[in-house]
């Protein structure tokens, strides 16, 4: 069920449960590439879900929060554009040794 508080979208999964996000979030799985700020070397990650403003991602690089990155998503498929964005990150979690799972706002598509 959905309904519309404001400028935030509310989804409701089960009885106790409200999604309190301005768009909605999409589990995607697909391989990214990314560049720290205006380094030219190109790190590999895999995205976990995506939403028009926001990425969350795993990687075995140890980014940091405030860091600027340009993502690519190529899903190699001639019905879809790769994804380009710059994004922020504002959350990084150890997953195990030598794996993070990182959060970034979008702040531009290229």
């Amino acid at each position: 069920m959905t309904r519309k508080l404001g400028e935030a979208v509310i989804i409701t999964f089960g009885p106790e449960y409200n999604e309190k996000r301005l768009f909605c979030r999409m589990p995607v799985t697909a391989e990214l590439t990314y560049t720290i700020g205006s380094e030219k070397n190109i790190c590999k990650g895999q995205c976990r879900n995506l939403s028009h403003s926001g990425i969350q991602f795993e990687t075995d690089a140890p980014l940091k929060e405030g860091t600027s990155l340009e993502i690519t998503i190529d899903t190699k498929s001639d019905k879809f554009k790769p994804m380009i964005a710059l994004v922020e990150i504002i959350r990084v979690e150890l997953l195990e040794k030598d794996s993070y799972e990182v959060a970034g706002i979008i702040r531009e598509y290229k």
